[in-house]
């Protein structure tokens, strides 16, 4: 990773967040086109996941998962934010995990 990439990816890392005043609402603030929500129904790899609406999900090193250290994982509902990619998939820039979708330990 040359250094203008790792201070950019450091710099986006520091605003990427930022707490709402009122309760424990978290504002996230995009770079990115919002290119779909939904629900996670596989994860490939650290590298991609699919979605319930049937689109695919890459994820370069770098992207930005809100909130920080959230692991993807199978039933999570999100939103992309990224470019998009050939045959309908999605080039991740941004993954905000907005919560559960019908999993009985986390509603």
């Amino acid at each position: 990773m040359n250094l203008r990439r790792l201070v950019g990816t450091l710099a986006l890392a520091a605003v990427a967040v930022v707490p709402v005043a009122a309760g424990a609402q978290t504002t996230y603030h995009h770079h990115w086109a919002r290119q779909t929500s939904a629900v996670i129904s596989g994860v490939d790899s650290k590298t991609s996941i699919h979605l319930n609406n049937g689109r695919h999900v890459f994820l370069a090193q770098g992207t930005v998962i809100n909130p920080t250290g959230t692991t993807l994982q199978v039933g999570q509902r999100i939103a992309v934010y990224g470019a998009p990619g050939g045959n309908g998939a999605i080039n991740a820039h941004e993954i905000d995990v907005l919560g559960w979708a019908n999993h009985p330990h986390h509603m």
